[in-house]
């Protein structure tokens, strides 16, 4: 018989080995959470973190043309990884601790180990050999890789067809529609560079080399993180924040402004909080408020930052209960028979729940009772710190169950209608937290037994496999957590429950880099700017 360990065969079967490897999101609930926080600040990934280099790519972009008569993409990607690489060497060199800049750790080994009064861009950046050792594995470099989705979406970069066909980068050129445009940005860039710096920044290019020299002169011109206020970069950056979400947009009827509603909002909280910039106050202030009321409704941002953090919590409390199942099952050091498995893990987290809200054992009490017993004095906040506390399976369980329960009590009148609010803005995917959340109102007249062991067995252990064979499609790799095999459950790899990353993070950089919060988030007097635009 075939044995399979860590996903290689130790006796011949006819089928190829399987690739084990770690994956996120195991039990595929973060979809909406990334829907969502798209929708709400689009033109700002995870990954591009640095503002200026909206501006840089742009200014690129154009040199390239202006510089280079004739071309196609590969030439306009050699150009641009090697100016990529330049960046990074630059940054590296002079300004060591700022984070998010594109192949800073090749850049810093290569500054430890260079031999030489130069660094070699072409070696370092060309992607002439697939097995190469370079800065960037993406063929248009972190731009292609990062940068290009977001400023597209920014309308700032398009793609055009040359006259032998090949499609390269541009940018856009201003028109009425949108506040700035790439050839804007590229213009305000250019400004503070001299003929000199230029020329010298090209021909690194062209000759593929660095001089270690030429470094601390570039870096005035070329940082990453600097931008002068008093430079009409600054102003046309705050501009393109704050304009429309779409900015190619010509149907008014269509416009929205959740980027622009988000930043301001988040300025405002920080004001009304001593110019604290906190962005998960933002979001837990947007939990509580909900809908708002029928006097006072809140703004559909607002509305969709409550969306994303309930969103969250239904994930984290899922992801809670799905690393229980894991650890309880690694404790035993061998496979478990699945149903005896899940009956038993279920009666102790039931022990526990009933512990935990002072009732009786007993496995009739109805999901109906249980939750007539959840505290109005903690919020879903405190549960979800409870469960960062313990690292007891069943402990954690519990309390996984308790923030489920909390969900559905505390926003059951607010999910039908946020049904609807996640269906128009097209935010709504498989195994969002309403439809997850709403079986807990299916289940309120079954017992509690029947709940949480249909419940792991549905929505945590068969979810799992399923979003697992769905990643695997017809690839070799899988990011299997357990498998089951002839009703017997083989525990493979742990996986913690995960926040997503909202996005904030990088706009919280943006904002550093504006210098409308310092180093210690504290709003600076720039931020009237802002919220007088």
């Amino acid at each position: 018989m075939a044995v399979l360990q860590k996903g290689k065969s130790r006796y011949p079967f006819w089928g190829a080995s399987i690739n084990l490897i770690t994956g996120l999101d195991p039990l595929g609930l973060q979809t909406t959470s990334e829907a969502t926080y798209a929708t709400m600040l689009p033109g700002i990934s995870n990954l591009t973190n640095r503002l200026r280099y909206y501006g840089f790519y742009c200014w690129l972009l154009d040199f390239y043309f202006k510089t280079e008569k004739k071309g196609n993409s590969k030439e306009q990607y050699r150009f641009i990884r090697r100016a990529e690489l330049m960046i990074a060497l630059i940054m590296q060199s002079q300004r060591k601790g700022i984070q998010q800049i594109t192949g800073s750790n090749f850049a810093s080994n290569l500054l430890n180990t260079v031999e030489e009064n130069h660094f070699d861009l072409a070696e370092g950046a060309d992607k002439d050999d697939p097995d190469k050792n370079v800065y960037w594995k993406y063929p248009s470099g972190a731009f292609g890789q990062y940068y290009y989705g977001a400023m597209q979406s920014l309308s700032l970069i398009i793609t055009v067809v040359n006259e032998d066909g090949d499609i390269i980068y541009n940018i856009s050129q201003p028109n009425l529609r949108q506040k700035v445009s790439g050839k804007q940005l590229a213009d305000a860039f250019d400004i503070a560079l001299t003929q000199k710096i230029k020329e010298l920044f090209y021909n690194n290019i062209k000759k593929g080399k660095l001089y270690q020299s030429d470094i601390p002169e570039l870096v005035k011109y070329f940082a990453i993180e600097t931008i002068g206020t008093k430079n009409p970069e600054w102003n046309l950056y705050v501009e393109m924040l704050l304009d429309k979400d779409e900015p190619s947009q010509e149907v008014e009827e269509l416009f929205t402004f959740h980027r622009r509603e988000t930043i301001l909002s988040l300025i405002k909280t920080a004001v009304q909080n001593e110019n604290n910039y906190d962005w998960y106050k933002f979001l837990l202030e947007c939990y509580q408020k909900k809908l708002g009321t029928s006097s006072q409704p809140e703004t559909e941002t607002n509305i969709g930052w409550y969306c994303y953090q309930l969103n969250e919590y239904w994930q984290y409390s899922c992801g809670t209960i799905f690393w229980a199942v894991l650890q309880y099952l690694y404790d035993f050091q061998q496979d478990q028979y699945l149903p005896s498995f899940v009956k038993k893990f279920a009666n102790s987290i039931i022990k526990e729940i009933c512990k935990e809200l002072k009732q009786s054992t007993q496995p009739t009490t109805l999901v109906s009772e249980i939750l007539s017993l959840i505290s109005d004095n903690i919020d879903e906040e405190q549960t979800k710190k409870e469960i960062d506390k313990t690292n007891d399976p069943v402990l954690a369980a519990k309390n996984g169950f308790v923030l489920l329960l909390q969900l559905f009590q505390n926003n059951r009148e607010q999910l039908h209608p946020l049904k609807e609010f996640m269906s128009r803005k097209r935010i709504e995917r498989d195994g969002n937290m309403v439809d997850g959340i709403l079986t807990v109102h299916r289940a309120e007249s079954e017992t509690l037994q029947e709940f949480v062991e249909q419940f792991i067995l549905r929505k945590i252990i068969y979810r799992h496999s399923m979003v697992a064979l769905r990643k695997m499609g017809n690839g070799s790799q899988s990011t299997h957590k357990f498998f089951i095999e002839e009703q017997y459950i083989r525990f493979i790899d742990i996986s913690p429950p995960r926040n997503t990353s909202p996005r904030m993070n990088a706009l919280q950089n943006i904002m550093f880099d504006l210098q409308v919060i310092n180093d210690q988030k504290i709003l600076s007097p720039l931020h009237k700017k802002l919220l007088a635009d």
